[in-house]
C-alpha cells in the first residue's frame, strides 16, 4: 500500500510530481483525495498516476502570454507514462488549439480558467483531422479552422473542476453588423417591409463573425468522455461538440455564451451512442442542445436559454429529455431534412416530460418564431419515396406559456407519425406589439423548406397546428388564450391532412371572440372525440371540412360553445352527450 501512495504523491516523471506535497497543498488534495480513497478500496497494483501541473512546463497564467506550448508539454509528458491528471491552479491560461489524448484528465481548480488566444493563427486547421463539410457526419462548426481543445481517436479523457474555458468569442464578432441568411423570400411573409427591418436589427442578433475560430471543445470518434463541474463561456463558435462517441457523461457544467453570437450552440451530440447530461445550465444565442443521428442519448434537470431553439433534434431515436425548464425563442424542435446521410434514419422512440417552456417571439435572423414545441419534415421528392422520417414521439406533463402555437409539419408522402401528447398545457400569450407587427404571423419552415420560397410563409396562427400527421393522439390537452390576442391567432387546435386522429379530455376555445373554432379538422379520415369542453367564449366547438370516417364524437360538455359542429349536418358513427348537455342552435 506505500507503493501505492508512493506512486500517487512522487511521480515518476520529473516534471511532474516532485513539486507536490500532499500534506501540504490543499488544491492537490481535493484532486487527489476521491482518487486515493476509490484506489484503497481495491485490490494493490503497483501502478503510478501521473499529476501535471502546467506551471511546472512553463505555463504562466497571466492572461497574456501564450501558454499553448506549455499545456501540451503538461500533457505529453501524462501521455508519456500512459496517461494522468494536468492541473491548473488559479490563473487565465491564453491557448489556442490543443488536442488531448487517451487517459488524459484535465482538472481545472477554483479560479483558473483557459482563454481562448485572440490570434486566429493559433488555431489549428480541421481537415487535417478528418473534418469535412457534411452536417452530423464529420463537420463541426462554421469554418475550417479548430477552437481550443480537440481530442480524437481518444478514450478516458475528462475536464472537471472548479474553473472556466472562455473562448472569448465576442473578440471575432462584427457586433455592430447583422448577421442574416437568403433562406426566405421577403414578399411571402405577413408584413415584408415590417419583416425585413425586423432581420437586420442588432438588438437581439445575430451579429456578423468575423474569422473566428472553430469549436471550442471537439471529442471525435471517442470513447469514455466525461465533463464535470467546470464553465464554458463565450463560445465563437460551438461550444461543446461530440461526434461519433460512445459513452459520455456531462453533468453540473455551465454554459453562459453571448445570446448575440450565431452557431454557439451549448451541446451538439451527433452519431453518438450511450450518453447521459444532467444537472446543467446552458445559456446561448444558438440551439441549446443539438443532437443529431444519436441514440441512448438521455438528458435530464437541466435548464435553458436560447435565442433559437432549446432543444434541436434529427434522426435520433431512444432517448429521453426530462425535467427541463427552457427560456427561448423555439423550445423543442425535431426536423428531418433529408440530406445526405440522415435521409433513411428517421426520429423515433424519443420521449420528453415534466418540461417548462417560455417561449418569446424576437426579432433577428435566428430561425423559429416562438414555437414550444415544433416538428417539421422536408417533403419526400417525387420520384423517390421516403417514407415517414419522425414517429413514435411522446410529450408527457408540458406547460407552456408561449407568444406562437405548437407547429407539426409532415411532408406530403412522409407524414409526422405517431406523435402523442399527454397532459400538455398550453397558455397563449400577445407578443410586443411592434414584434407581432412586424414577423408575427408567419409559419417559419427554414431548413425543411425545399427552397426559399417556402422557407418563411404568411399564415394565421393556432394554438396546436398538424399538417400531414397519422396517427395523432392528444390526451388532457388544455388550451387558453390572453385576453385580445394579435387577430393572425385563430384556431385552439388545426389538423389537416390527417389520418387516424384521437383527442381526449380536451379543453380550450378560439383566439378570436367572433371567429375560429376550438377544433377545426380539414381533409382528413378517421376522428374520434371524447370527453372534452368548451371553454367559456367558443364560437364553434368543432369546425369540420372534408372529414371521414368520423367515428367517435361522445362525452363532452359543451356548454360553452355557441355552436356545437359546423355545419351542422356533420354526424358521426357514435354521439353520445353527457346528462344535461344542452345542443345549441346551430349545432347538430
Amino acid at each position: 500500500m506505500d507503493s501505492l501512495r508512493q506512486g500517487l504523491i512522487w511521480m515518476n516523471d520529473a516534471k511532474c510530481g516532485k513539486f507536490f506535497n500532499f500534506r501540504e497543498d490543499i488544491s492537490l488534495r481535493k484532486l487527489l483525495l476521491p482518487i486515493l480513497l476509490l484506489l484503497l478500496s481495491a485490490p494493490v497494483v503497483a501502478q503510478s498516476f501521473p499529476v501535471c501541473n502546467v506551471r511546472t512546463f512553463g505555463a504562466t497564467g497571466d492572461g497574456a502570454t501564450l501558454d499553448t506550448k506549455a499545456v501540451s508539454a503538461a500533457i505529453a509528458a501524462c501521455v508519456r507514462q500512459g496517461g494522468g491528471t494536468v492541473y491548473f491552479g488559479p490563473g487565465h491560461y491564453v491557448i489556442g488549439t490543443v488536442q488531448l489524448y487517451s487517459h488524459i484528465h484535465l482538472f481545472l481548480d477554483s479560479g483558473a480558467a483557459l482563454v481562448g488566444s485572440h490570434d486566429i493563427h493559433q488555431y489549428l486547421a480541421s481537415p487535417p483531422f478528418g473534418f469535412a463539410r457534411h452536417y452530423g457526419v464529420d463537420i463541426t462548426g462554421e469554418g475550417t479552422v479548430l477552437g481550443m481543445l480537440i481530442a480524437k481517436n481518444a478514450e478516458d479523457i475528462s475536464i472537471e473542476g472548479q474553473g472556466e474555458i472562455d473562448g472569448e468569442g465576442d473578440a471575432f464578432m462584427g457586433m455592430q453588423t447583422s448577421h442574416g441568411g437568403n433562406d426566405y423570400e421577403a414578399q411571402y411573409v405577413r408584413n415584408p417591409v415590417a419583416y425585413q427591418a425586423a432581420m437586420t436589427t442588432l438588438e437581439y442578433g445575430p451579429v456578423e463573425p468575423v474569422n473566428r475560430p472553430g469549436t471550442m471543445i471537439v471529442f471525435f470518434h471517442c470513447k469514455n468522455v466525461r465533463l464535470h463541474g467546470i464553465t464554458l463561456r463565450q463560445s465563437p463558435n460551438w461550444t461543446l461538440h461530440l461526434q461519433d462517441v460512445e459513452g459520455a457523461k456531462i453533468s453540473d457544467i455551465q454554459i453562459l455564451n453571448d445570446p448575440k453570437v450565431p452557431n454557439n450552440d451549448g451541446i451538439d451530440c451527433m452519431k453518438c451512442r450511450n450518453v447521459e447530461i444532467s444537472n446543467c445550465n446552458i445559456d446561448t444565442g444558438d440551439d441549446g442542445f443539438a443532437i443529431v443521428g444519436s441514440e441512448h442519448v438521455n438528458v435530464s434537470n437541466c435548464s435553458i436559454a436560447s435565442r433559437s431553439a432549446a432543444i434541436r433534434l434529427e434522426s435520433t431515436n431512444l432517448s429521453t429529455f426530462t425535467g427541463l425548464t427552457m427560456d427561448t425563442n423555439r423550445g423543442i424542435a425535431i426536423f428531418a431534412n433529408g440530406y445526405v446521410g440522415q435521409e433513411n434514419r428517421p426520429t423515433e422512440d424519443v420521449m420528453f416530460s415534466d418540461i417548462v417552456i417560455r417561449t418569446h417571439l424576437i426579432p433577428g435572423g435566428w430561425w423559429g418564431k416562438a414555437e414550444p414545441i415544433y416538428i417539421a419534415v422536408q417533403p419526400c421528392i417525387k420520384t423517390v419515396p421516403c417514407g415517414v422520417r419522425v414517429r413514435n414521439v411522446v410529450f408527457n406533463d408540458i406547460t407552456a406559456e408561449a407568444e406562437s402555437g405548437i407547429l407539426l409539419w409532415g411532408g406530403e408522402g412522409t407524414p409526422v407519425t405517431g406523435i402523442e401528447f399527454n397532459g400538455i398545457h398550453l397558455h397563449m400569450i400577445p407578443p410586443t406589439p411592434s414584434l407581432s407587427e412586424s414577423v408575427g404571423g408567419n409559419l417559419d419552415l427554414r431548413w425543411t423548406a425545399t427552397s426559399p420560397r417556402f422557407g418563411m410563409i404568411k399564415s394565421d396562427i393556432p394554438a396546436f397546428y398538424a399538417k400531414h400527421v397519422a396517427g395523432l393522439r392528444m390526451r388532457d390537452v388544455q388550451v387558453d388564450w390572453a385576453k385580445s390576442m394579435p387577430k393572425y391567432f385563430s384556431d385552439g387546435v388545426r389538423v389537416e391532412d390527417f389520418s387516424d386522429l384521437t383527442i381526449d379530455d380536451f379543453t380550450g376555445r378560439q383566439a378570436q371572440d367572433t371567429t375560429g373554432a376550438a377544433i377545426s379538422l380539414q381533409n382528413g379520415s378517421g376522428v374520434a372525440i371524447t370527453d372534452s369542453r368548451a371553454s367559456t367564449g367558443t364560437q364553434t366547438f368543432l369546425q369540420l371540412d372534408k372529414v371521414t370516417g368520423r367515428r367517435v364524437f361522445v362525452n363532452y360538455d359543451l356548454s360553452g360553445a355557441k355552436k356545437i359542429v359546423a355545419p351542422p349536418d356533420q354526424h358521426f358513427d357514435t354521439q353520445i352527450s353527457l346528462p344535461g348537455t344542452t345542443l345549441k342552435p346551430g349545432g347538430f
